[in-house]
C-alpha cells in the first residue's frame, strides 16, 4: 500500500527542495557557465619567467577563479625539434612538467600553443631553418606552400605533446601572417585559388593530426576574418579565439580586419553584406552603434566554438605602464561578452613583449572575477572594491594616477627603442639616428611639445603616487612598482626633451650639463629596475631585457653630455 505523506511532510520537502535551488542559484557559476573558458595567456616569447614566480602567480589566478592557462612557452623549453631555438636560461622538459603538475592541482587547464605560421622570429632568424622563410629576407612567417614546413611542425607538436601530456584543446596560433602569399609557390596557388584557401589549407593540414588524437586545435581569429571567403573549408572542430585588443562599448568605430577601425559611415556595402545581421542584430536605425563583437557572434554563426580575447598588455603601451582604464574597459566588456550568449568563454592575453610586469597589471587580471560575482557591477564598482582590497582605503585617486602614466611618448615603447619581437639586440645607435629622422622630417618642434605634455602628465603621475602611498594602509609593494614606472617614464621624456633640444639649438656647455645629470638618473634607474626584473625573470632575458629598454638612450645621452664610451659599453 502506497502512503500519502502529510501535509507537514510534503510542506517539508518542498522547503528543502526550494533551498537546493537557492543554493544553486546562489553558486557564482555552475552548469554551463561553469563550462566556459575562463583563460590567461603566459607568454614567454619576450619575458622568461623564473619557476618559482610561475608557479606563485598560477596560485593567485587559481585564487581568481581562473581555469584556463594558454601557455606560449616558445624557446624557453629545451626543444629537441629546434635546439638552435633554445634559450640558454629554457627549462629543462621535467622542470616544466612540474609546473604543469602544479598548474593542474589548481585547476588550471593547460593549453599549449606553438605559432604554425605567423609570428616565428624565434626559429627563422636561425640560418639552419631560414629555407621555411614565406619571404626571404624576413623572419616572421613560414611559408605554408614549402613541403619541408608542416612535417617540421607536427614533429614539433607531438614533442609539444610529450611535454604537456594529455590535454583538450592546442593552440596553432596563426595571426598576423602578413606575407600570406608572396612566395612564388604560395603565390600562384592564391592566383587558382585564394588567399582564404591557401590559410585554411595550411591550418587544416596541422589541425587534422589533433583532430585525429582527439585534440580540439584552437587559432587566433585575425587571418580568418581578412580572408572569410573560404571560411567554410575549416574544420568546425577548431575553436576560434577573436581578439581585438581596443574594442569596448562606447568605443564609437568597429574594427574591420583588412580595414582598421571604422566608423558606421565608412562601412561599405561588401561589409555589411557580410557582416551587417552581426553588426546589427536589433538593426541599424538611428541611434543604434555597431556592436564592437560582431565577429564573435560572426564566427559563432558560422558553426565555431568561440572565445573572446581582451588584453591587459598590447600595443600601444610603453614599456613602462599600460593604458590601464583602456586596458579595464577593454577586458571587463570582452568578459561579459564572451561569458554569455553563444560564446565558449575569454582568455586575458599579456605580450610581454611590452616589457611592464604583470605587477601593473593587477586590474585587468582581477576584473574578471569581480564581474562574474558582480554581474550589475560597473568599473567605477570595481575601481572602490580595488583600492579597498589592495590599498586598504576608499580613496580610488590611485586609478587617477595610473590614468597620468597612461600615454606613451618618445623613446619609451618598444618599436621606438629598435626592440622588436625577434628578441634581437637593440641597435646602440637607434636613438640618435631616429633623432636624425625626427629632424630631417621637420618635426622637431612637434615631438618637442609632446615631449613637454607627456613629462608635466608623468610628473603630476609620480606626484599623486607619492600623496596616495602615503595614505595607503597596504600595498606597499604595488605602489613601489608604479612608482618605479612613473620615475622611469620622467627620466625617459627628460632624456627625450634634452636631445630633441641637442639637435635643435646644438649641444653647449648647459646641454651637456643637462644630459649628464639625465644620464645618471637613467643609469641608477637601471640598476633599480634590473634588480625588480631579475626576481622574476631568469637572467639572461633579465640581461636581454635591459639592453632593449635602456641600451640605445644610454648611448644618445653619453655623446650628448660628451661622454661617449661611459658605461654604454655593457
Amino acid at each position: 500500500m502506497i502512503r500519502t505523506a502529510s501535509p507537514c511532510v510534503w510542506l517539508t520537502i518542498l522547503m528543502l527542495v526550494a533551498a537546493g535551488f537557492a543554493a544553486c542559484a546562489a553558486r557564482p557559476e555552475t552548469g554551463a557557465a561553469a563550462a566556459r573558458m575562463r583563460g590567461f595567456h603566459i607568454d614567454m616569447n619576450i619575458t622568461q619567467f623564473r619557476g618559482p614566480y610561475l608557479k606563485k602567480e598560477l596560485k593567485t589566478l587559481a585564487d581568481l577563479g581562473y581555469n584556463t592557462i594558454i601557455w606560449e612557452v616558445e624557446n624557453n623549453i629545451r626543444w629537441e625539434t629546434c635546439p638552435e631555438c633554445v634559450s640558454p636560461d629554457a627549462f629543462t622538459k621535467a622542470e616544466f612538467k612540474d609546473i604543469l603538475a602544479y598548474s593542474r592541482s589548481l585547476g588550471l587547464e593547460p593549453i599549449p600553443l606553438l605559432q604554425t605560421i605567423g609570428h616565428c622570429e624565434y626559429v627563422l632568424k636561425n640560418e639552419r631553418y631560414k629555407p621555411l622563410a614565406e619571404v626571404t629576407d624576413r623572419i616572421d612567417q613560414y611559408c605554408p606552400r614549402n613541403p619541408d614546413v608542416v612535417p617540421f611542425l607536427r614533429k614539433w607538436i607531438d614533442e609539444y605533446l610529450e611535454v604537456f601530456g594529455e590535454v583538450k584543446y592546442f593552440h596553432l596560433g596563426a595571426d598576423e601572417a602578413y606575407t600570406l602569399g608572396e612566395c612564388p609557390r604560395c603565390r600562384a596557388y592564391a592566383a587558382e585559388h585564394s588567399l582564404s584557401e591557401l590559410y585554411i589549407d595550411h591550418m587544416n593540414a596541422m589541425s587534422v593530426p589533433l583532430i585525429d588524437k582527439g585534440i580540439r586545435p584552437v587559432i587566433w581569429g585575425d587571418m580568418l576574418l581578412h580572408h572569410p571567403e573560404a571560411l567554410d573549408r575549416l574544420s568546425r572542430k577548431v575553436v576560434i579565439f577573436d581578439w581585438l585588443y581596443d574594442r569596448y562599448y562606447g568605443f564609437g568605430e568597429v574594427h574591420v580586419w583588412g580595414n582598421g577601425n571604422q566608423a558606421k559611415e565608412e562601412l561599405d556595402a561588401a561589409i555589411l553584406e557580410r557582416f551587417g545581421a552581426y553588426l546589427y542584430p536589433l538593426g541599424d536605425e538611428p541611434g543604434r552603434d555597431p556592436d564592437p563583437f560582431y565577429t564573435a557572434d560572426y564566427l559563432a554563426a558560422n558553426g565555431f566554438d568561440v572565445v573572446v580575447c581582451p588584453s591587459s598588455s598590447c600595443y600601444g603601451d610603453s614599456v613602462f605602464a599600460p593604458r590601464t582604464y583602456f586596458h579595464m574597459r577593454n577586458t571587463s566588456d570582452s568578459f561579459r561578452k564572451g561569458t554569455s550568449g553563444p560564446l565558449k568563454g575569454a582568455v586575458l592575453t599579456s605580450w610581454t613583449v611590452h616589457l611592464f610586469p604583470w605587477e601593473l597589471q593587477r586590474t585587468s587580471i582581477e576584473l574578471p572575477q569581480f564581474i562574474a560575482a558582480h554581474p550589475d557591477g560597473d568599473l567605477a564598482a570595481f575601481e572602490k572594491a580595488y583600492v579597498r582590497e589592495h590599498f586598504g582605503v576608499d580613496d580610488t585617486g590611485f586609478f587617477v594616477a595610473a590614468g597620468r602614466l597612461a600615454r606613451r611618448g618618445l623613446f619609451n615603447y618598444a618599436a621606438d627603442l629598435g626592440f622588436f619581437k625577434d628578441a634581437q639586440p637593440a641597435p646602440r645607435g637607434y636613438v640618435a639616428d631616429r633623432i636624425e629622422e625626427i629632424a630631417k622630417t621637420g618635426e622637431l618642434e612637434t615631438e618637442l611639445a609632446t615631449c613637454e605634455t607627456r613629462l608635466k602628465e608623468y610628473r603630476e603621475g609620480l606626484a599623486q603616487l607619492g600623496a596616495y602611498a602615503n595614505a595607503a594602509k597596504t600595498g606597499s609593494d604595488e605602489l613601489g612598482a608604479w612608482d618605479l614606472a612613473a620615475r622611469n617614464l620622467i627620466n625617459r621624456a627628460e632624456a627625450s626633451r634634452i636631445l630633441l633640444k641637442s639637435r635643435q639649438s646644438g649641444a653647449g656647455p648647459e646641454i651637456a650639463a643637462e644630459a649628464g645629470r639625465v644620464l645618471e638618473v637613467l643609469r641608477a634607474l637601471r640598476m633599480e629596475t634590473e634588480a625588480a626584473v631579475s626576481a622574476e625573470v631568469k637572467p639572461s632575458r633579465t640581461a636581454e631585457m635591459m639592453q632593449w629598454m635602456y641600451d640605445s638612450m644610454e648611448t644618445a645621452l653619453e655623446q650628448a653630455a660628451g661622454r661617449d664610451g661611459g658605461n654604454g659599453g655593457r
